[in-house]
Order: structure tokens, then sequence, then C-alpha cells
């Protein structure tokens, strides 16, 4: 029996991780983070490696509902796409992007070395994409945009954009420049 809280320490070790990166972060920097003994780390998730995707998949799905849920609505139009947008403006703002996407993180720590890692990427990209192209469509319908909007290629370069979002956020970029972006990202439906 476990006597410790293994979703508290696996939220922990995920914020470790998105801060520090995978390369960065030692089992004795895990160890001290969450007040897990190395055995105890092991026991519930094999190794280093396996905390560390469990760690990416827990993101995925925490953020992934936080930051994108609203699109996941059948009736996302417009004002829900703006909304993902003013969200992430918002996260700039309040500092909590300040260590960009754990998952592109991961993209460019492991890209050419890990299929799981790549394949989770891969699908939360098409994920994002799909959500999109829904309310872009339905934006359509609803004549929210011009209608002759490329809803595919639009939808492509939203999910690039908020994802290169998140890489200048880690960088540093200045809030006016990612507020530059979102308004010209917005500014192609109309």
């Amino acid at each position: 029996m476990r006597e410790f809280d293994v979703d508290e320490t696996l939220d922990r070790a995920m914020h470790l991780f998105w801060e520090k990166g995978y390369a960065e972060t030692s089992v004795r920097d895990l160890v001290k983070y969450t007040g897990v003994a190395h055995a105890g780390l092991y026991s519930a998730f094999g190794d280093k490696e396996g905390l560390f995707k469990a760690a990416v998949k827990k993101y995925c799905f925490k953020i992934s509902d936080e930051m994108f849920g609203i699109l996941e609505s059948i009736n996302a139009g417009r004002a829900e796409i703006e909304s993902v947008f003013d969200g992430i403006l918002q996260m700039n703002k309040d500092g909590r992007l300040r260590n960009g996407c754990m998952l592109v993180n991961s993209a460019i720590e492991f890209a050419e070395t890990d299929e799981e890692l790549k394949n989770m990427v891969i699908g939360n990209f098409n994920k994002l994409e799909k959500a999109l192209s829904r309310a872009l469509t339905n934006a359509v319908v609803a004549e929210e945009v011009r209608n002759d909007l490329p809803v595919k290629r639009i939808a492509a370069a939203m999910t690039t954009t908020i994802h290169g979002l998140s890489v200048l956020s880690r960088a540093g970029i200045p809030i006016e420049t990612i507020e530059e972006v979102i308004i010209a990202a917005i500014d192609q439906l109309d």
C-alpha cells in the first residue's frame, strides 16, 4: 500500500518537468520536489522515463481541458476561438505560461528519439486542429467570419500559432508581441 497520493505526486512531477525538462530534472530533484522517496516513485511509475511520460499525459488532459475545452462544444464558433486566444494572453500576463507548453517542450527535447512522445504531440496537435476546424466551420455557417474562409488552412495556422505562442512565452518575448500575434491570428477571420 502506497503512503503517498499518486495523483498529487504526479502533479508535482509534472510541474517540475514542465519547468526544467526531462534531461535537467534529476531523480534527486523529483524526490525533493514531490516529497516521495526514490523507491516510492519507481514503485508507482517504473522509472524516471515512466514518471515523465505519465506527467506529459496528465499535462495533455489537464491543460488541454483548461485552455481548449471550450472548443469541444459542438456549437463552438468565433466567440470560443477568441476566448481561447484571450485565455492564452491572460495566462501570459499572469505568468502561467512562463514555462511554455510542456508538450511542445517535450517535442523539442525528444522529437527524434521517442515515438510515444512524438505520437502524443501529433495527437494533441490533431485534436486541437480538429476542434478549431469545427469551430471555424460553425463560424462560417453562422456568418461570424468571412464566407470564403479556408477553414482547414486557418485551423492549421491557428494551431501552429497557439503552439508557437508557448515557445514565445518560454523565451520571455514581451507581452506586446504576443498580443500582436494574437490580433493577427484573429484578424485573418475577417
